[in-house]
């Protein structure tokens, strides 16, 4: 189920006592918890009602001791148990079995003591054990996915508006796009946007966002020197390619990451080319790639300055160049350096 249904059920009271939570949004996971905590536990009284548990160390007999235990000042307690661990490994606890009868006997109990609920948050949603799955059928089970596109365009427009600002379509869409949010194996997630959200705001000086300011502050310095990298060798203008790649080398370790993401780029360069001669569009490209749409576009585009012949040997070049730093035969700074005068001539 999608927060959609929580939120729906949750209104109409069908969320029951017994509650399990999972799915790949913490964000949205925390919000729901929020939400049971403040209709239950009067705000002065959340030390004493609220109880979170660290399910990698508490016992099913440490959370039916919080579950049984009675509230002196809130209508019930709220129980958290966090990552629960024989929900995603296969783990033996004596009270499982005792546990998974407590959830399913309480779940409509109207004068049930406590709300009890299992967060079991992204890093681990994806190992559910067989012994989750009971407990999914025991309790009210809900994913907690990725938005769909409708949805998080509001999750950015309301922020975006209680902010005073404004945010256009087409701004919107590259924000999304530049974020990665619905990139394949993103590491984005609500958390991160609603953060970059706040630091866009807050950057803002006038009424609107525009996309420089969306490159600026949610792309990242190192992917912005990397498009800005390859984008000044692809159109042979060595100077300004050096004077990026110094830029990077002043950086901890920024030869490193950028030439990662260098050999990064133009694979995905290598690729564009050799799908396009398929006849495939771009959204098809990126979509059969699993690539962030704008960061394929921005390859594809590159790759038209280059023949798929140059772009291979600069391929090689840079695997070893990988393979000589961590041998020790050459410098990373110097091979960066050294890269970019070939690549851009």
């Amino acid at each position: 189920m999608a927060y959609k249904d929580f939120a729906n059920d949750y209104k109409n009271k069908m969320t029951g006592n017994s509650l399990f939570l999972y799915g790949a949004e913490d964000f949205l996971m925390s919000w729901a918890v929020e939400r049971i905590i403040d209709d239950n536990v009067e705000e002065e009284s959340r030390d004493l009602d609220v109880r979170v548990l660290d399910g990698e160390t508490a016992t099913a007999y440490d959370i039916l001791g919080e579950a049984r235990a009675y509230s002196m000042f809130s209508p019930k307690r709220v129980v958290i148990v966090k990552n629960y661990l024989p929900l995603y490994k296969k783990a033996a606890d004596p009270g499982m079995d005792e546990l998974a009868d407590y959830v399913e006997e309480s779940r409509q109990l109207e004068d049930a003591s406590s709300v009890l609920v299992f967060v079991l948050e992204s890093m681990n949603s994806g190992s559910l054990t067989s012994y989750a799955k009971q407990m999914m059928k025991k309790c009210k089970a809900y994913e907690f996915a990725k938005l769909e596109r409708a949805d998080l365009n509001a999750f950015i427009i309301k922020r975006i508006r209680l902010a005073g600002k404004m945010l256009g379509s087409g701004e919107m869409s590259h924000l999304i796009d530049v974020s990665g949010y619905y990139n394949r194996g993103s590491g984005y997630y609500l958390t991160h946007l609603d953060s970059d959200l706040a630091k866009l705001t807050g950057a803002c000086e006038g009424d609107s966002i525009d996309n420089t300011l969306i490159d600026e502050v949610v792309m990242g310095e190192t992917d912005k020197y990397v498009f800005d990298l390859v984008d000044a060798l692809c159109n042979r203008k060595t100077e300004k390619a050096l004077v990026i790649a110094e830029t990077i080398i002043g950086e901890e370790d920024g030869a490193m990451a950028v030439l990662a993401l260098l050999t990064k780029q133009f694979e995905i360069m290598y690729d564009s080319l050799e799908l396009s001669e398929r006849g495939m569009s771009i959204s098809q490209m990126a979509k059969a790639t699993g690539i962030n749409e704008y960061r394929f576009k921005k390859a594809y585009q590159a790759a038209m300055g280059y023949s798929p012949r140059k772009i291979k040997s600069l391929l090689i070049d840079l695997y070893d160049t990988d393979r000589k730093i961590k041998s020790g035969d050459i410098d990373k700074d110097m091979a960066l350096e050294l890269f970019v005068v070939k690549a851009s001539k």
